[in-house]
């Protein structure tokens, strides 16, 4: 089956609007999970509300995900695999978001390989481990990744339906 060469805007916005929402699902269930650690009652009411939102943002998680495999067809394996796109905006917020995620990513990574094993740093995270601080570190990354997305590709709308206003 071959693939069309061109490939619409709006296709192209719908798979990253998808991708970003997948960055804030995965970023709820790693904080979400972290958060669960420290909550010690087994019969608590946070406790239970954490658990529920564990599964249902593993559930939203797997939905969104074979979503986003049913765009595999119709985007172009450039765009599916790396987030590189032909259109120029969602492209630009593509890039934007994975900069700022990769910077997010680069500086903890220095802070933590630095600091990671420092008497200060374990008292400063006390309840937690530096596994934790790792996922704690992944978590603010994808939430910054995925909230990039939505926020810009909202804006974008919200310019366009000015335009048609006016």
């Amino acid at each position: 089956m071959a693939r069309s060469t061109a490939v619409l805007p709006e296709t192209e916005h719908q798979y990253l609007t998808i991708t970003g929402k997948i960055s804030v699902v995965l970023a709820v269930f790693l904080l979400a999970q972290l958060c669960s650690e420290i909550v010690t009652g087994t019969n608590s009411v946070v406790n239970w509300i954490l658990d529920l939102t564990l599964f249902v943002s593993i559930i939203f998680c797997i939905v969104l995900s074979v979503k986003s495999m049913k765009f595999a067809k119709h985007i172009t394996r450039m765009g599916y695999w790396t987030l590189k796109f032909t259109d120029e905006y969602v492209d630009h917020v593509s890039s934007s978001s994975l900069r700022a995620t990769c910077h997010i990513m680069v500086v903890g990574a220095i802070f933590l390989a630095y600091s990671g094993d420092s008497r200060w740093f374990v008292e400063l995270i006390a309840p937690f481990g530096i596994t934790d601080a790792i996922q704690m570190l992944l978590g603010f990354a994808v939430a910054t990744h995925g909230t990039l997305i939505l926020w810009n590709l909202r804006e974008e709308e919200h310019r366009v339906e000015d335009n048609f206003d006016e």
